[in-house]
């Protein structure tokens, strides 16, 4: 299964900031992989620098600090991690969606975009809202923000090939999403980057780093020195150094 981890918090400042996902209720399954918060919980040492790892999820975030008149930032990096100076204090919530629920995903990959109206919805209001509200009922709030999106026709009621998310462990070439997919090699390589914003072949490299980072083994990778490569192709450093800076 496709589980797209974000261990990006720098560990010195790991006792500052918090970080906790929730499962959405089961109608946004298909939709939604996790509602998420971020928060610094006192005021930081230092700027915590958060580092986003490619996990092919669209992420709508919303700022709560109230600094500023913000919409909500729909964003999610390419193929190469993405290094976020949060400050020394913040506080976000967000929706962290499947890949293929949002339309016209190549129009977000590595191009983040700030919308103050979205499926009908004015998002700084709305974001004022979130701010004003305990935990439980944010979620609430951001899963009736999906429905709305939903029925706008923002997003898709659902992921683009599910199956392969399902099978993400056991996916280790094109031709196993050949095989598990039903669509021919150059169905997937029209439909992938319309659907999810990446070529079949950069889908597959992150699903293998997940995999990677989720299970602390390489399995999918031809041997160590072909993991290290391309772990440090996506994050800029080897898997010995993440894992020393970042939880």
């Amino acid at each position: 299964m496709h589980t797209p981890v974000q261990p990006g918090i720098p560990r010195f400042l790991q006792d500052g900031v918090f970080y906790q996902e929730h499962h959405p209720d089961p109608a946004f399954g298909e939709q939604i992989y996790c509602l998420w918060q971020l928060r610094s919980t006192c005021t930081l040492p230092s700027d915590c620098h958060y580092l986003v790892v490619p996990d092919a999820c669209i992420d709508l975030v919303f700022d709560l600090s109230g600094q500023a008149e913000q919409g909500v930032l729909v964003m999610s990096p390419g193929l190469q991690a993405l290094d976020l100076n949060l400050g020394r204090q913040f506080d976000y919530c967000g929706i962290r969606l499947y890949p293929g629920v949002w339309r016209g995903s190549q129009h977000i990959i590595a191009q983040s975009q700030t919308f103050c109206s979205l499926g009908g919805v004015d998002t700084p209001a709305f974001t004022r809202q979130l701010s004003a509200c305990s935990e439980a009922d944010q979620q609430q709030l951001l899963q009736h923000f999906v429905r709305e999106l939903t029925m706008h026709g923002t997003i898709n009621e659902a992921a683009w090939m599910p199956q392969l998310l399902a099978q993400a462990d056991r996916l280790t070439c094109v031709d196993d999403l050949v095989s598990v997919s039903g669509y021919s090699r150059r169905q997937l390589q029209r439909l992938f980057p319309e659907k999810t914003g990446f070529s079949a072949h950069d889908f597959l490299k992150i699903l293998r780093f997940h995999q990677a980072l989720a299970t602390q083994r390489i399995d999918a990778y031809t041997d160590q020195s072909h993991y290290i490569r391309e772990f440090k192709r996506i994050t800029g450093i080897t898997p010995v150094a993440f894992r020393r800076q970042y939880r």
